[in-house]
């Protein structure tokens, strides 16, 4: 081969307070991808780990024969790193043996794997050790946890993000931030959510494979599987539900629910509004209290709006419905019909006032006080 070649297969290990390490989250990723993560090839096998069958023929089925080493490493060691893994396989090169044990696993020549009945590891060579810490309970699953976390958190502000309080602060494995994103207290980010340059995390927010682009705020909020535009501000208190797209330069405000929406650019929904299944184009301003009524009991519906549609507060848009550029729905309206470009829509009881009422037994006894 002209170029030297590292294979791995990854022991599952079992403990009975646990059951397969392979299978317990960490972070939200199982251990056993925490440890395939460490390898810098994607050329690896698993096989349960079993005791009473000597390492070289319980792996045997599983070496891959075009690699000149194969490291055998356990699912119990998450903290692996791909920097121990390839020290310990220059050691290896260095020292002309066919194997290295580490604290936690080897590395062997894969030939002599092959052929070798059992192991005779000349010695034990130490490295960062860390790395080998073993969760044998949930105790140390907990104290690996912690690491990872610190690892993390590190690995972001060493690139440029700012993160205002560590111990508050969990984020994922998978999340990518951008150099200059800035995260408040009591900030969980999970999934394969994204903060681009600028982005700004005020505090208590929950984000899940949301996309945060470049000087948007979240304040309070929770947002799933949903895309904020620039300089967008959201919360406090807001709910993005996934599906939902909001443009550059918006405003949602405080107990504000989307759902598999698509807000325009400069759009505002300032407060205590639902919407859902809509299309909302350039410039809407959404009131307080509005209901975009989209569930039949049967079926969901989509309501559409244009662009610079002015809804006013408490209104019900029952969907199916369509709202054309330039409209205007008065506040308190329930709008079950289409809207026609630039129209005004009102759609509410006329109001009555009587200055001769009389007051009924329940409220004679009421007093101004």
């Amino acid at each position: 081969m002209s170029k030297e070649t590292l294979s791995a297969i990854i022991l599952k290990t079992h403990y009975d307070s646990m059951g397969s390490t392979a299978d317990v989250e960490i972070l939200g990723k199982k251990m056993i991808d925490w440890v395939a993560l460490s390898l810098p090839t994607n050329s690896y096998a698993v096989t349960a780990f079993d005791d009473s069958v000597p390492l070289p023929i319980l792996v045997r089925p599983f070496i891959d024969t075009q690699s000149d080493y194969t490291a055998l490493l356990y699912s119990d060691t998450p903290l692996m790193t791909k920097k121990t893994l390839l020290d310990a396989l220059a050691t290896l090169k260095a020292s002309g043996h066919n194997l290295i044990k580490m604290t936690r696993g080897y590395i062997f020549k894969t030939a002599y794997l092959q052929a070798s009945e059992g192991i005779n590891a000349p010695q034990t060579h130490y490295f960062d050790e860390e790395d080998f810490i073993t969760a044998f309970s949930f105790k140390q699953v907990s104290l690996i946890s912690d690491i990872l976390r610190t690892r993390i958190l590190n690995y972001h502000m060493e690139r440029g993000v700012y993160i205002e309080d560590t111990a508050s602060v969990f984020i994922g494995p998978d999340v990518r931030i951008a150099k200059g994103a800035k995260i408040g207290p009591f900030n969980i980010l999970k999934g394969e959510t994204i903060l681009k340059q600028g982005a700004k995390l005020t505090q208590n927010n929950y984000i899940e494979n949301g996309i945060i682009d470049e000087g948007a705020t979240i304040n309070s909020s929770q947002i799933y599987k949903s895309f904020v535009g620039k300089n967008t501000t959201v919360g406090p208190y807001a709910y993005i539900r996934p599906d939902t797209i909001i443009g550059s330069d918006c405003r949602i405000g405080d107990f504000v629910e989307i759902k598999a929406s698509v807000l325009g650019d400069g759009c505002k929904v300032s407060h205590l509004s639902y919407v859902g299944d809509a299309e909302i184009g350039d410039g809407c301003n959404i009131g307080c209290g509005v209901v975009f009524v989209n569930y039949d009991g049967k079926d969901k519906h989509k309501a559409r709006l244009g662009k610079n549609v002015f809804v006013g507060s408490n209104v019900n848009l029952i969907a199916p419905i369509t709202l054309e550029d330039g409209t205007f729905i008065g506040a308190g309206s329930t709008i079950n019909k289409s809207v026609p470009k630039g129209a005004l829509a009102i759609a509410r009881a006329k109001q009555m006032t009587k200055t001769d009422w009389q007051m009924n037994k329940f409220t004679a006894g009421i007093k101004d006080e």
